[in-house]
């Protein structure tokens, strides 16, 4: 049986922002909605997750280009609970993929942000734990195997985390460095790519930014693999290769023709020379 899956991006310029710059996240935006993605600001995105959450078949998607949560997703913005509209819309087996600062470190109302109490708000908006340091060193971060099959490329982080599973959550790391995991897959249904997907614990601006980190994350949305391209090249190739065996048979086809009726001809030709004589 076929999921019905729908897929949008979280877009508001009168939202506000964290480490993510505002072109970076019109960037995104863009990007995204080039490639089907409907674009939803604030209001919508609202009644995308509760729609989500009313309809647990239907895969759906959201792309976040604001690094901040806002306080409409929250059912307390001063100290949010497991049963705000965040974390419901991840429990019943969605995904948000989210890039820049920490998920769930603060609530955005309008274009401000508020710091939310720590740990207890990463915790229920996310199931997560904090992260296992807050300063700005930047570390190298290399993809995991499961990473590599998202064509997943390096980059320096900021947010490294244990490696461990809470609260019905497990941790599918993309991308560690030798401190901890900066890029993972936090799900509550294993047997599906759904759940929170963390990528590029840094500030993002247009400089960092590149397109492909841009490309994995659409593979990541699309839950396309380089195994997915690879076949598609395979079939592509095949088609390409009996296009050619076809063409190649017709012509050797009318090479055969031509030489036999040349032979014809020139066994015609003897005989005739051969009864003149």
């Amino acid at each position: 049986m076929k999921v019905e899956c729908q897929y949008y991006v979280f877009h508001d310029e009168s939202f506000a922002l964290s480490w993510i710059d505002a072109e970076t996240a019109t960037r995104i935006a863009e990007y995204f909605a080039k490639n089907g993605f409907e674009t939803v600001g604030v209001n919508e995105l609202v009644k995308v997750v509760n729609q989500g959450i009313r309809n647990p078949a239907i895969n759906m998607t959201i792309v976040f280009c604001h690094d901040v949560i806002p306080d409409k997703l929250m059912d307390n913005p001063h100290s949010p609970t497991q049963n705000s509209l965040f974390r419901r819309f991840l429990n019943a087996g969605h995904t948000i993929i989210w890039m820049g600062d920490e998920p769930g470190w603060y609530v955005g109302i309008g274009r401000e942000k508020k710091p939310l109490p720590q740990p207890q708000s990463i915790q229920n908006l996310t199931g997560l734990t904090k992260p296992t340091r807050l300063d700005e060193k930047l570390v190298l971060v290399e993809p995991t195997v499961e990473g590599l099959l998202f064509n997943i490329k390096p980059w320096k982080g900021m947010r490294p985390r244990p490696t461990v599973g809470r609260n019905g959550f497990t941790m599918i790391p993309l991308a560690v460095s030798k401190e901890g995991v900066h890029g993972y897959i936090w799900t509550h249904h294993i047997k599906r790519i759904s759940g929170l997907i963390r990528l590029y614990d840094l500030h993002l601006t247009s400089e960092v930014f590149t397109a492909d980190m841009l490309k994995c994350v659409l593979n990541l949305a699309l839950k396309r693999t380089i195994w997915d391209e690879l076949t598609s090249l395979c079939e592509k190739f095949d088609l390409l290769r009996q296009e050619v065996e076809d063409k190649l048979t017709k012509k050797l086809d009318l090479i055969i023709q031509e030489v036999k009726k040349w032979k014809n001809e020139s066994q015609a030709q003897a005989r005739k020379r051969g009864s003149s004589i």
